[in-house]
């Protein structure tokens, strides 16, 4: 391969994978389809000097100059016809089948100029003795009069192209369009004029060979303008995977070019010398520089992202910080105004909206914004909502305004200043979208600003789905808990009216018996009973009320063991007429605590009259207090009487439950209240023979200092204890 052929076949190399990429995008694509005819053309003149320079005869150059004249006359033909389908169809008769009137006259006057066409070509022996653009034309007059008319007609479609972008240039609002046609514009225009210069002065002055390399390095230009167009403005409809086909496409053309300047020279030297065969030292080598060019495809990846992309390099900083910090709020409210302040900021606009679905009222509404939107309800099968969800990427709403089906939606959006809505698609669907209203500064959004919201969206619909999924969590809980008090509320009403109404029943019945006559000593007996039940009533109203609007604790220095004898000497005397043994075992000395005594003393009473409860044909209650260097003071209140029910422990201190026939299930509970208020833990369990052991652990006098804490481990065995209770924990230990 000459080294004068190398801009032909990198042009060629870009110009194809840009073809295949754009077509196969969306081969049903009008753009898609014009436009891979657009870019074909300047294949078709790579190819056709790529024939010329390898030609070893006159008449196959002659058929590369052929093919080179056909891309030339049919490329204004196909960017007249790309004019009139973007940004925008100008008009609809060029659609479908009419659309081949555009090429009729062209392609007419094309054939026979091709099939008549005769030049002189001549051989540049000063770079290497190959055809090159030296030809002169020759053949009828025909050719010449259909050369004439084809440049003319190029010409004048050219024109005409022109001048219909120039139309679209100014219809549109978009941003994105109109940054699209001045680049496609200002470029082709730019080549053209180049083009054109360069050949009328090599006309006149004659540059000479230097020229013809010139010329070949021009259609390498084209080439990288299109890739420029697709990558960096979005001509076509393509994302980021452009970027690595282009990639590719360049790293293929360093492989060529180190093929013609080295491997070929190398190959023929290792050939001589080791007397091999050729191809294969030439294979051989080719493999080792494509592994050589690996590790730069990263490089050439960072190199084009910065030169084409540098500004959303910086810009995608932010985005990327903002991105880490949502998925981290669970709370739909914060997670809103997170995100309208942020994209107010980021883009200088002072209008930022967030619509959620509603699903039980099957539309969307604004959750979240910044600054005043008002009537913004969307049923979510309404036109404007799927076409959201069908596009899938930030819709600007001048584009938008052009479908009859989005019009209601559309004006409620433009009469708020909306320039973007942006979908939030997630894995079940779209929970929301983005509007953004105008800039501040009245220019239009950049093309870079529109993709960093695009970028943004997935990780944004995600963390709604999350604070969606944790509010619903949160409301089924609390919808739980409600009904559990209210379930629980019912129960205790219940049972508490049913204890009253036992009492009562006693009463009246003594205040119907002393109206009668009756004798003195019936008539004290009944006013007894009258007196006991009353003060079982006020009993039973008093737990509630302690229960259900408990006391703050007055902590105060404490003497435990003081505050347990009070409570033991309370309850002797119904111990004994219960014929119940209580067997005290105390330390000798004070037991400091830092603790509200009236709550102590009356989470203690609690479970002593809970224990006597428990053994109504008599049994013995050890009340056992010693103190721990780790955990502080321990009492343990061991009855022998019926027990609790087998998987009962876990029950037996909420609210409101319990196992005794009358009871209110209030004691326990409020005995649990009481210790942990303390900063201590009570734990239960059942005997081995019959009966139920309680455990109270309460920190030291120096551990609370008035701080209410978590509860604490069970005590158990193999605890190191001081040794004025030795005895004492030696019994524990055996338990």
């Amino acid at each position: 391969m000459s080294v004068f052929a190398i801009p032909a076949a990198l042009a060629l190399t870009i110009n194809l994978t840009l073809c295949l990429i754009v077509f196969f995008n969306n081969p049903r694509g009008v753009v898609n389809q014009v436009f891979t005819l657009l870019i074909l053309s300047f294949v078709s003149w790579n190819i056709g000097e790529l024939i010329m320079i390898h030609s070893d005869f006159h008449s196959t150059a002659l058929i590369g100059v052929k093919v080179i004249f056909a891309g030339v006359f049919l490329f204004p033909v196909f960017f007249l016809h790309f004019s009139y389908v973007f940004p925008q169809r100008l008009t609809h008769f060029l659609d479908g089948w009419r659309s081949i009137l555009l090429y009729i006259g062209p392609v007419s006057f094309l054939i026979p100029f091709i099939l008549l066409l005769e030049v002189d070509i001549g051989r540049v022996l000063k770079i290497g003795s190959i055809f090159y653009y030296v030809f002169e034309f020759k053949g009828p007059l025909e050719s010449h009069i259909l050369a004439l008319i084809l440049s003319l007609t190029g010409l004048g479609c050219f024109s005409w192209g022109v001048v219909n972008f120039i139309l679209s240039y100014r219809q549109t609002k978009i941003a994105r369009e109109r940054l699209q046609i001045l680049y496609l514009l200002g470029g082709i225009v730019a080549m053209f004029l180049i083009g054109l210069i360069l050949h009328v002065t090599n006309y006149f002055v004659e540059f000479g060979y230097s020229f013809f390399f010139v010329a070949s390095l021009y259609s390498l230009l084209i080439s990288i303008f299109f890739a420029l167009a697709i990558v960096k403005y979005r001509l076509v409809d393509i994302h980021f995977i452009i970027r690595r086909s282009i990639v590719y496409s360049i790293l293929s053309g360093m492989v060529l070019v180190i093929y013609v300047l080295f491997i070929k020279n190398v190959t023929d030297i290792i050939s001589r010398k080791l007397e091999t065969n050729s191809l294969l030292v030439e294979a051989a080598l080719v493999l080792a520089v494509v592994f050589l060019l690996r590790p730069l495809e990263r490089r050439v990846e960072e190199f084009m992202d910065r030169f084409f992309y540098r500004d959303r390099y910086l810009f995608r900083l932010k985005f990327f910080e903002f991105n880490r910090a949502v998925l981290g709020i669970l709370e739909l409210p914060v997670l809103l105004r997170t995100t309208v302040d942020f994209v107010s900021q980021a883009l200088d606009v002072d209008k930022v909206a967030v619509l959620i679905l509603e699903p039980e009222a099957a539309c969307y509404r604004v959750s979240g914004q910044k600054g005043e939107w008002e009537g913004l309800v969307f049923p979510k099968d309404s036109p404007f909502i799927s076409y959201l969800k069908s596009s899938k990427r930030a819709v600007e709403v001048e584009y938008a305004k052009r479908y009859a089906s989005l019009q209601p939606d559309i004006q409620k959006v433009i009469g708020n200043g909306c320039s973007l809505a942006i979908p939030l698609e997630g894995e079940k669907g779209m929970p929301g979208f983005l509007l953004v209203g105008q800039k501040n500064s009245g220019k239009s959004f950049s093309i870079m600003e529109i993709e960093a919201l695009e970028a943004l969206a997935p990780s944004f619909a995600l963390a709604i789905s999350r604070a969606l999924l944790s509010q619903d969590l949160k409301d089924q809980t609390r919808q739980i808990m409600q009904s559990e008090k209210l379930a629980a509320i019912g129960e205790m009403a219940a049972s508490f009216v049913h204890e009253i109404r036992n009492p009562l029943g006693i009463i009246l019945g003594a205040v119907e018996t002393l109206h009668k006559q009756v004798p003195e000593a019936v008539r004290r007996e009944m006013l007894d009973f009258i007196r006991e039940e009353s003060e079982r009533i006020n009993d039973m109203l008093t737990n509630f009320l302690d229960f259900a609007k408990p006391k703050t604790p007055s902590f105060r220095e404490t003497d435990l063991r003081e505050v347990l004898e009070k409570t033991v000497d309370l309850i002797s005397g119904a111990a004994r007429e219960q014929k119940v043994e209580i067997i005290p075992q105390y330390p000798a000395g004070k037991i400091p605590l830092y603790a509200d005594p009236e709550q102590i003393r009356e989470a203690l009473v609690n479970l002593e009259l809970n224990a006597l409860e428990a053994m109504p044909e008599g049994g013995t209650l050890k009340i056992l207090l010693f103190q721990n260097p780790e955990e502080g003071a321990v009492i343990r209140f061991s009855d022998t009487g019926v027990g609790i029910p087998p998987g009962a422990e876990s029950k037996i201190f909420d609210p409101f439950f319990t196992t005794k026939e009358g009871g209110t299930g209030l004691g326990l509970a409020i005995v649990f209240r009481v210790v942990k208020n303390h900063g201590g833990a009570v734990f239960v369990e059942r005997n081995d023979g019959r009966g139920t052991t309680f455990t109270i652990t309460l920190p030291a006098a120096k551990g609370i200092q008035g701080c209410f804490g978590a509860v604490g481990p069970v005590p158990g065995p193999n605890k190191i204890y001081t040794a004025e209770n030795a005895e004492i924990a030696e019994e524990v230990s055996k338990e």
